[in-house]
């Protein structure tokens, strides 16, 4: 009877042990952990709501710093003597409706969610004039005297992330229909693909994610230096009324059958620019122009010409496969020739060698080895705060 319960007792610690095994063997490390790190580490979990989504932490990371809201979303319904009305009488109105003051003066409390502090222009959608508005303390007076809808600048305020509460003193049949945060963007956090939060973490998605966080495109290799790829502004711009084709001379010499010239008011010459791959591609025109500014994608540029046409750098950029566009704002009578690109090397061994890592690209990353990684480039180069 004795041996029988050994027997027994030994079956089921081999039935038992396997999952004792399993349990005790760590999850790999996942880009969604490094990516919860990094936010962490750098104190930006300040911007997160109290239960935070995946989408939380990518507009974190995605550096974007333009937040709209809508003013009837935003209020409280409790406290604030304010009706939300729909009709259009002043003019179209964004979201579901917009807030409408009383026959006296009353107060509405916004409060909102700020991902990413800093310093920002604050804009409002309104209707009337004598608005007073306090942020952290500190007030600010503005106002229209349209008579419909109009957007007005606020001032520039200095915001602290996380939850951000505005109170608006709102004139007499005063009206609100948005209000926005806007500041330059910062450069994205992220993998070259963008972040796959399901996926192991490997060498190469850490390294691409390295050179992001030192913003150092601009020492991944040139592949493309000798032969620029070149697009005549004239045949490729979208059509514009005020800018047109000239073939004066005396101005610098210029490459194409001819070249874009703005009239007295100036033009956005809008430029598609089509890429058989994603990559990093260093963008620089030639152009007339003292100063010349615009964005690829949305991200903006601002570069200095002279007064005759002569090649400028536009900056780095990244151009998804297929079409991407510069928008180039050019000053009166200013203009451009002909667009040039070079391309970056952007293989797992291009980020890897930049970042310093060696092994397999493709070898998983344990939490540890991303630590210290991260650690290291906060000691060494200067990340957005």
């Amino acid at each position: 009877m004795f041996n029988y319960l050994h027997l027994i007792i030994a079956v089921l610690l081999l039935c038992v042990t396997p999952v004792w095994a399993a349990e005790s063997i760590p999850s790999p490390f996942t880009q969604k952990d490094l990516a919860q790190m990094i936010v962490t580490r750098f104190g930006w979990s300040d911007g997160l709501p109290k239960e935070p989504a995946d989408r939380d932490y990518l507009i974190i990371l995605g550096g974007r710093r333009t937040f709209r809201y809508e003013a009837e979303t935003a209020y409280n319904p409790k406290t604030d003597n304010v009706t939300v009305a729909q009709y259009n009488l002043y003019g179209q109105f964004s979201g579901k409706g917009w807030l409408l003051g009383v026959s006296e003066r009353t107060v509405a409390n916004f409060t909102v969610q700020l991902p990413i502090g800093g310093v920002y222009a604050l804009k409002a959608v309104v209707k009337g004039d004598g608005y007073v508005w306090n942020v952290d303390g500190k007030e600010y007076k503005a106002g229209s005297t349209a008579g419909a809808f109009k957007e007005i600048t606020v001032g520039t305020v200095p915001v602290k992330p996380g939850v951000t509460t505005i109170k608006v003193s709102i004139p007499p049949q005063g009206g609100i229909d948005s209000f926005s945060f806007s500041a330059p963007d910062y450069p994205p956090v992220q993998p070259f693909a963008g972040w796959r939060f399901k996926e192991h973490l490997t060498a190469a998605r850490l390294a691409e994610v390295g050179v992001s966080m030192m913003n150092a495109y601009d020492k991944l290799p040139e592949v493309q230096k000798d032969v620029p790829a070149t697009l005549a502004a004239v045949d490729a711009a979208l059509p514009t009324q005020n800018a047109a084709p000239t073939k004066i001379s005396y101005l610098g010499a210029f490459s194409s059958q001819a070249w874009l010239r703005a009239d007295f008011r100036g033009a956005a010459i809008q430029i598609p620019l089509k890429v058989s791959e994603t990559g990093i591609y260093g963008l620089r025109a030639r152009v007339l122009g003292q100063r010349v500014d615009g964005d690829v994608n949305g991200n903006a540029f601002v570069a200095t010409g002279k007064p005759y046409l002569d090649v400028i750098e536009l900056g780095l950029f990244r151009l998804d496969s297929g079409e991407n566009m510069l928008t180039l704002k050019l000053p009166p009578m200013g203009g451009i020739d002909v667009i040039e690109f070079t391309r970056r090397g952007t293989s797992s061994g291009d980020f890897m060698n930049l970042a310093g890592l060696s092994g397999a690209p493709d070898r998983v990353v344990s939490a540890d080895e991303a630590r210290i990684f991260i650690n290291r480039i906060n000691e060494k180069y200067r990340v957005r705060k």
